[in-house]
This record gives C-alpha cells, structure tokens and sequence, in this order.
C-alpha cells in the first residue's frame, strides 16, 4: 500500500506525525500552535535532510529512516546535535 508513495513524502509524513504524538505525550505544551509548528519545522528538516542523502548517494529510503528519528528527537536535539557537529569541524 505505501510502496506507491515516494519516499520523500512518507518520510516527511511520518516525521510529522511523530513529532505531533511526541509533543502531545510528553504533556509539555498544550498549545496547538507549538505542536503544529513543531511538526511543521520537523517535516522541513526532513525535507532537508532527503536531499542530503540524494546527494551522498544514498538509497532514498534512508530518507524514511531519518523523518523517523528527526520526528522522535525533535528540534531542539536535532539543533543541539547539528550546533555540536559544526563546532567540532570548526574547531580543527
């Protein structure tokens, strides 16, 4: 049944959806605005981060994967884990 849908749009989907279970779980917004922007900004990064694995010549279903992971995690470790990633490539 999913095999029709691209990869790209189940993987943006699933981050979304994730992300929407995640915040309304963890009780620690209420506000319908930050769940629907933090699954909005997910669902961005995924995007993102599909066309980083097109460009590493990955398999696109890593781009499934990943919406996954980034919809789990969320923003604000995504941001803390790319933030630590650049300053060590800095550092050097």
């Amino acid at each position: 049944m999913f095999e029709k849908i691209p990869p790209e749009f189940q993987a943006i989907a699933l981050a979304v959806l994730i992300a929407i279970v995640r915040v309304i779980y963890d009780k620690e917004e209420t506000k319908w605005e930050r769940v629907i922007s933090e699954a909005f900004i997910c669902g961005c990064l995924t995007k993102a981060v599909y066309h980083a694995i097109l460009a590493l010549s990955l398999s696109p279903d890593w781009a499934v994967f990943c919406g996954g992971l980034i919809g789990f995690l969320g923003t604000y470790t995504v941001r803390g884990i790319a933030l630590k990633s650049i300053n060590k490539k800095v550092e050097k």
